[in-house]
């Protein structure tokens, strides 16, 4: 274990000594930084309206669409039921939704998280094939520890540059908000409509991170398929390429086939959990939260495999 530890620290060695890394660290403050600073803007050129009156029109539209459209489906009667719920306990408890808070910036943050596995998918489809780019392979592989330490070594150094960029990420946005906004925000009830049909309050912050859970799902896969590519290719740049390509036409591709059946066995349909939030609608009717973590285990048992395979079994000879 002491060897495999020695690899990991070896591997965080050569990710944060090179600039890039921190360039890569610095973008991303400076986009949250500039989502934030956008978000105070477009709030200081609102309307400034009568949210109260804003809700009251709301719930008037949502009744009318109840009782005027017959044949909605029952995610939408529910989806409407809900808001005016809601919408009702906002005006009862004399709580602004409109208000931006420090929350909205975290929540909003979490759209940036597509950002951090572009950044992450870089560090990982770099990891072995610039082991060949640079001729460095040898050297690593004449030490002591095998293979299969140093591939996991690998893995978990990237993934730990992940984990950094989401705590950046959620700590930066958090910041902005109480910064821009206040602390005021802090104690804010996250509102849900239980099976009982009266709204719970939940906390904020767990709900954030279920947010940022769903979306790490995403950044998981993706990053784990960009590791499997550096191990099929000895060039840096070819792997960087078919792993950003792969991760950015995966939605097309999954809109486009989304008719067809058999689309629900493809990674980029399952890859996304949020479509399982109240609100949301699965790719296909069918599909469920058990079958998309099944293929996503599957999926991810493959990419491991895979890896494992070509980086244990490659001839480095040449």
């Amino acid at each position: 274990m002491s060897s495999l530890g020695n690899l990991i620290r070896n591997e965080n060695m050569k990710i944060y000594r090179r600039p890039r890394t921190w360039l890569m660290v610095g973008f991303l403050i400076l986009a949250l930084g500039l989502m934030s600073g956008l978000m105070k803007w477009d709030e200081s050129r609102g309307s400034g309206g009568d949210w109260q009156t804003n809700l009251t029109q709301q719930n008037v539209h949502f009744q009318k669409q109840l009782q005027d459209n017959k044949n909605l489906d029952t995610d939408d009667r529910k989806f409407f039921s809900d808001r005016i719920k809601i919408n009702e306990y906002y005006l009862e408890n004399g709580i602004d939704p409109t208000k931006l808070s420090l929350w909205d910036f975290v929540n909003n943050s979490a759209m940036l998280i597509m950002l951090i596995t572009i950044l992450t998918v870089i560090v990982a489809a770099d990891m072995i094939a610039a082991e060949f780019t640079w001729g460095t392979i040898k050297l690593l592989l004449v030490g002591p520890a095998s293979r299969t330490k140093i591939l996991l070594g690998k893995y978990v150094s990237t993934m730990g540059f992940a984990l950094l960029l989401l705590a950046i990420s959620f700590a930066a946005a958090f910041g902005a908000g109480a910064v821009l906004q206040g602390i005021d925000g802090l104690s804010l009830p996250h509102l849900t409509v239980g099976a009982d049909g009266i709204v719970h309050e939940g906390s904020m912050i767990v709900d954030s991170l279920q947010k940022y859970g769903y979306a790490v799902i995403s950044l998981f896969m993706y990053v784990t398929f960009a590791f499997m590519i550096s191990a099929a290719f000895r060039s840096s740049s070819m792997a960087i390429a078919f792993s950003l390509l792969f991760m950015l036409i995966g939605n097309v591709l999954t809109g486009i086939f989304s008719s067809y059946a058999w689309v629900k066995y493809l990674l980029f349909a399952n890859v996304d959990l949020t479509q399982y939030l109240p609100g949301h609608m699965p790719v296909r009717p069918e599909m469920t939260l058990g079958f998309s973590i099944m293929m996503l285990a599957i999926y991810y048992a493959v990419f491991q495999l895979i890896s494992w395979f070509l980086f244990t079994r490659r001839d480095v000879a040449a």
